[in-house]
């Protein structure tokens, strides 16, 4: 038995002391055959070796592994390292070292070892986490998870090692090992500190004692151990002079002496009992069995069932933004909208079904349209009809797989997971929701987001929408009552009903806060703003605003550390200056309860994007975004979230005002993340921004030799090509270009058949060439031909399809725009009469000028040849309308093109209306109900597609009388005679108020959906 420092003991006891583990520790380590795990020196020579490298007397790692990088390559070098070092396992002994609680553990091997000895223990007190400098970063709980720090990265349980072990090594992950550091000294200041492992011989740790030493600067380090067998008297006191103190001992006899005089955690009893305190009692039993997994999951998930609904409404802020909370939910004090009638029957059926799949929907609208509030609001009904437990993710949490399977496996019943913000979540939820599907296990996930965020990252799984429209009449005058009831009509107070509902309906297009905000109190919500801005106090609590704004306007938490440090005090001091200026301007949530980390943000993102955009100077915003930038650490969640936030948002980048900040930024952000392919793409995409096509072209290839299997690197590298196609100033080289560009869409759609950025991509890449070669005419004709080809292929196969529609009218305008073009198409048609593209665009050419004798003899060969050309169908269709025969031929003719045509919802639009014109409305029933199996945004199901002509004045519309059988939120029904109802959506229109009885006319119009009443007046 040894003597152990009683400072040292104290804080073993406690677990409050970081571990640092070195390579010495190797003697405790052995693989399969036996052999034990190599000190640096050996392992440089197993490298020659191998490699056939002289590495001398005295082997230099970094060294001989540069060489082997030269000569045989990066993959070679950590294979050999990967075969050595696999599958060790630490002995008894330091099983037992890692037995005790520690706060964290940082290490400079490559190894699993650690992990290992972890999985062997039979009754581990806590659970590893593994954060490498280029790992996803993920929050842990302090009370459960101990996070274990690769300092030069890990060999194993990561897809890109990115492994530190040369000098050039060393410089390019400077950056991630200094934020490494950073957060030791932040986290764990008040730590002790225990090497094992290190000898006063190992570069490695000369290197960890200069970089701590460094970060702590001008402060001491704090307290720290050392144990070295090997320490002569000069080393002891060496260290002692910078607070090391050094245990004279081996690892095998500190180890056995902390088995037998210090017991395991005395404590632990204690610390769970505290836990169970707060442990709702519909999962008391599972924290008995098992309370990790519990406390992790209650960690990230409010359980809505034991949700305060009694607690005191805060209606004051929620009416200036913020998130309601669950008393005013509870008290249904909300302004309700038409669309949640749907989603609560939604929710509710899946309630009553026999369910072996997870089921999804999604809620989408503009900031400000009330999605959280609608989420809270058909949890808190869920839980009303008891219809099951509704778990609500936490602001700033991520979605963990652990945590839906623990859910699902300890709760009986239908179980419903919401969450908001789903965006940045989508990649975890569609793996989720897959696996789910395999495993024939059934739950409700309802999740929300802004309309055009999501948007950019749907993914394979599909999600049933419900989409947010601007404020319906109904809802306007509900909104009133509102107001009116809380005392906040503020300047409508004294106009009449009718004047208030005008001056609501003048701003209801715009976001649902701001028409609110902007009606009440008579000026922009931008001057609202600028007000509150300008009202608070001191210019110290307007920089932290400016600040908090910066982070939030992309949704991300700014940590109040991190906040702390930005403005030059310390936290306590933050709160203190603050706190009476910001009240209820600057909000600060719980982001991790284990380590007490909080966040700060704004009432809402929409407020924080006007502060940022209208206060502050642009110097001091620009000041602003290099300083957050330069201090964010990316060791941290938070941070993690926040700088992908940056690097990838336009308007950031572009704030900045020359290319020379800009390049700046970007700079930074790649010595923050040197291995982040998508830093570079968005590097990238500035510099095509700014017509630095040559220097965007270096930067995308860049992220691609960091990883060449990410589809969206290609598809930016295509976009580069495009417009270097498109500015080249030689034709040749334009072509060399397009066609390189044309390379690198058409890969992406071999990596993903579905993807329709590459469809309109190539699209606009044919588009843009057209109109760069105006004088051939011919050659406008074929480019505009292929764009139109690549149009019609994708309409069959992606899922969003607003993007090809775009293209599509783009090339309409273009070949309407110019009569030369009509004939080029012209022309093509008679060299290729077996164009069916060129038919198809002329054809559509023909009928939108009237001209619809030559439409149909010109589209008439696609219509005998190619049945599945359905956009053919639908302009031969049409044709036939216009020429006045019977709705009976255009069926028959568009009949014909179903297989893909039942895809599209223009031509379920048009051949649905189509049979009903016909009064067959039982086939017509039949063609809405596609719309059922498909997997169409709100845009496309909503959109009128078809409007029939006048069968007596085809120059006119159709027009029936009608009379209002229904008046529901958001709807009335049209009854005319001979038809089912015509939906009418909304109960006014351009001042015709829409009630029962009320006699009308109205253009039948017809969406994927079915019939509608458009253009309603009064007769």
């Amino acid at each position: 038995m040894i003597d152990i420092p009683l400072g040292l003991r104290n804080t073993l006891e406690s677990g409050n002391c970081v571990l640092f583990i070195g390579a010495g520790v190797g003697g405790h380590l052995t693989d399969p055959v036996g052999r034990s795990a190599p000190d640096g020196g050996t392992l440089a020579r197993e490298l020659g070796d191998h490699f056939g490298i002289d590495v001398g007397d005295a082997p230099d790692l970094m060294k001989i592994s540069k060489l082997v990088e030269i000569r045989k390559g990066r993959q070679a070098l950590e294979l050999f390292l990967k075969k050595r070092l696999a599958n060790l396992e630490p002995d008894e002994k330091l099983r037992t070292l890692l037995t005790r609680r520690w706060r964290a553990i940082f290490t400079t091997n490559y190894d699993n070892s650690i992990k290992r000895g972890f999985e062997l223990s039979e009754s581990p007190q806590q659970n590893p986490i593994i954060i490498t400098s280029t790992s996803e970063i993920v929050d842990y709980d302090a009370r459960f998870q101990v996070p274990i720090y690769y300092l030069h990265g890990a060999l194993f349980g990561e897809e890109i090692t990115n492994i530190v072990i040369t000098d050039d090594d060393y410089s390019t992950f400077r950056e991630s090992r200094k934020m490494l550091f950073e957060l030791l000294k932040k986290e764990f200041i008040t730590c002790p500190i225990l090497y094992v492992g290190y000898s006063n011989r190992d570069p490695n740790w000369k290197i960890v004692l200069s970089e701590i030493t460094s970060e702590f600067y001008p402060s001491p380090l704090p307290k720290s151990f050392r144990i070295d067998p090997y320490a002569d008297g000069h080393d002891i006191e060496i260290m002692s002079a910078k607070n090391i103190d050094t245990v004279n001992a081996t690892i095998a006899d500190f180890s056995d002496t902390i088995a037998a005089e210090l017991p395991i955690d005395a404590g632990i009893s204690d610390r769970l009992a505290k836990l169970k305190v707060n442990i709702s009692a519909d999962f008391l039993d599972a924290f008995e069995q098992n309370p990790a997994p519990v406390v992790r999951l209650l960690s990230s998930w409010e359980y809505v069932n034991d949700a305060n609904f009694a607690g005191a409404p805060n209606v004051h802020n929620f009416l200036r933004g913020d998130r309601p909370n669950w008393g005013l939910i509870g008290k249904n004090d909300v302004f309700v909208r038409d669309i949640e009638e749907d989603v609560y029957n939604d929710v509710i059926d899946f309630a009553t079904m026999e369910n072996v799949r997870p089921f999804q929907s999604v809620i989408l609208g503009s900031a400000g349209y009330g999605v959280t509030t609608l989420l809270m609001t058909i949890a808190a009904s869920i839980i009303k009809e008891k219809a099951g437990a509704v778990l609500f993710l936490k602001p700033g949490r991520q979605l963990l797989e652990g945590d839906v399977d623990f859910a699902l496996s300890v709760i009986k019943g239908n179980v419903y997971f919401i969450i908001d913000n789903a965006a940045d979540n989508h990649h975890n939820l569609a793996v989720m929701i897959q696996k789910l599907r395999d495993e024939k296990k059934t739950c409700y996930f309802l999740v929300g987001d802004r309309i055009n965020e999501w948007r950019q990252v749907q993914g394979k799984v599909s999600f049933k929408e419900f989409v947010f429209e601007p404020l319906t009449d109904p809802e306007i005058y509900r909104l009133l009552d509102y107001l009116a009831k809380h005392n906040e009509l503020n300047t409508l107070e004294g106009l009449t009903k009718e004047l208030q509902f005008t001056a609501i309906k003048n701003v209801h297009g715009k976001e649902l806060l701001i028409a609110m905000r902007e009606a009440t109190e008579n000026k922009s919500f931008d001057a609202i703003l600028e007000d509150e801005f300008w009202g608070i106090g001191d210019a110290f609590s307007r920089t932290m605003y400016l600040y908090v704004c910066f982070f939030y306007q992309h949704g991300a938490f700014v940590r109040a550390s991190l906040l702390a440090d930005l403005l030059g005090v310390d936290e306590s001091e933050l709160y203190a200056r603050t706190k009476s200026s910001t009240e209820g301007v600057v909000l600060f949530d719980c982001l991790n309860e284990s380590t007490g980390m909080y966040g700060a943000r704004t009432r809402h993102r929409t407020i924080a994007n006007i502060v940022w955009d209208r206060c502050g100077d642009a110097t001091e915003k620009e000041g602003i975004i290099y300083k957050a930038l330069d201090a964010i650490n990316l060791t941290y969640k938070a941070d993690k979230d926040a700088f992908e936030y940056f690097t990838k948002s336009d308007y950031i980048v572009d704030s900045i005002r020359t290319l020379e900040g800009k390049t700046k930024f970007f700079e930074v952000a790649c010595r923050k993340d040197p291995v982040n392919p998508y830093v570079r793409q968005h590097y990238s995409r500035m510099l095509v921004r700014e017509n630095r096509h040559e220097l965007a072209l270096s930067q995308i290839d860049e992220a691609l030799k960091l990883n060449q299997r990410l589809r969206a690197l290609y598809h930016t590298r295509g976009i580069v090509l495009m417009h270097m196609a498109h500015f080249a100033e030689s034709s040749d080289i334009g072509r060399r270009r397009m066609a390189q560009s044309e390379s690198m869409f058409r890969k992406c759609l071999s990596m993903y058949p579905r993807d329709d950025y590459s469809y309109q991509g190539l699209a606009q890449l044919y588009i843009g060439w057209a109109k760069k070669r105006p004088e051939t005419p011919e050659e406008v004709a074929e480019y505009v031909g292929k764009a139109e080809g690549v149009i019609n292929e994708g309409l069959r196969v992606v899922r969003v399809r607003d993007a090809l529609y775009i293209e599509s009218s783009n090339i309409q305008q273009l070949i309407g725009d110019e009569p030369s073009y009509l004939r080029a198409l012209e022309n093509a048609v008679r060299v290729n009469d077996a164009s069916v593209i060129a038919r198809y665009l002329l054809g559509r050419a023909y009928r939108k000028a009237g001209r619809y004798n030559d439409a149909t003899t010109v589209l008439e060969y696609i219509i005998k040849n190619f049945i599945d050309e359905f956009r053919c169908f639908i302009e031969y269709g049409l044709c036939l309308i216009y020429k006045k025969q019977s709705y009976t031929s255009a069926i028959a003719v568009m009949s014909l093109s179903t297989l893909y045509g039942f895809s599209d919802p223009r031509y379920l639009a048009t051949l649905g209306g189509m049979y009903f014109l016909n009064q067959q409305f039982e086939e017509a029933t039949r063609i809405f109900s596609e719309t059922g199996r498909r997997n169409f945004t709100a845009n496309e199901l909503n959109a009128i597609q078809f409007i029939p002509p006048d069968p007596t004045d085809i120059s006119q519309e159709l027009r029936f009388t009608g009379s209002c059988i229904k008046t529901k939120p958001g709807y009335s029904l049209v009854e005319t005679p001979g038809y089912p109802p015509f939906l009418l959506p909304g109960s006014k229109y351009d001042g015709m108020v829409i009630h029962e009885g009320v006699k009308m006319s109205f253009v039948p119009a017809f969406t994927a959906r079915g019939n509608i009443a458009h253009r309603p007046l009064p007769t």
